[in-house]
């Protein structure tokens, strides 16, 4: 009798144990089922297609054709200025007369090119390395010292102006800036002409 129960009992453990199982194999089933759901349920929408027309793309062609005729002209100008820069028959022999008019008011002569002489009196750590003063006129001075109007020279580039020196006595092909104010050594302020110098020829020095 106490077999009996015993067999009993054991069938109904193993019962409760594969219920146990298929229970827990049917959550496990219903999440996968679930995760697998959810990514399907993900996708992708393809961004719209855009046709160009024959008549808009006629217009990009035209339009892309006119920027680069531009940028040619651009870069053609540029070249042909640059040429000019450096052509001594491009600049003006100024008159005293001329060359005072510009001194007086530097700002209504801006892009004048301009042959101006004079002599270098300022060329140091003061300065910097691209620019100097100088005293200029319209015409060379036998001796250096008959250049009456201090100005600001700038060097088209540092290089072109690395083998000038203080005494210097030059000849300058520049093109006029207009007007530069800067602190004398003496504590005041003055404003002088700027030129800015494309091509420089050293005649002698004192």
């Amino acid at each position: 009798m106490t077999s009996t129960r015993t067999s009993t009992t054991a069938r109904l453990l193993v019962a409760a144990t594969a219920l146990t199982i298929g229970a827990s194999l049917a959550g496990c089933s219903a999440q996968s089922t679930d995760k697998a759901a959810a990514g399907t349920a993900t996708t992708t929408v393809a961004a719209p297609t855009t046709t160009e027309s024959p008549a808009q793309a006629e217009q990009r062609r035209q339009s892309e054709a006119a920027a680069a005729k531009a940028r040619q002209e651009q870069e053609a100008r540029r070249q042909a200025e640059e040429a000019a820069k450096q052509d001594p028959a491009t600049y003006e022999q100024l008159s005293d007369r001329d060359f005072a008019l510009i001194t007086k008011n530097p700002a209504a002569a801006i892009g004048r090119k301009v042959i101006v002489y004079g002599r270098v009196t300022q060329f140091d750590s003061a300065t910097g390395t691209g620019r100097f003063l100088a005293r200029t006129g319209a015409s060379p001075s036998d001796d250096g010292y008959d250049y009456d109007q201090n100005t600001m020279v700038v060097g088209d580039t540092p290089a072109l102006i690395a083998d000038t020196v203080k005494g210097d006595l030059v000849t300058m092909y520049a093109k006029v800036l207009g007007s530069f104010s800067y602190d004398t050594q003496a504590g005041g302020n003055t404003t002088v002409p700027q030129l800015q110098v494309n091509i420089i020829k050293r005649t002698g020095s004192v």
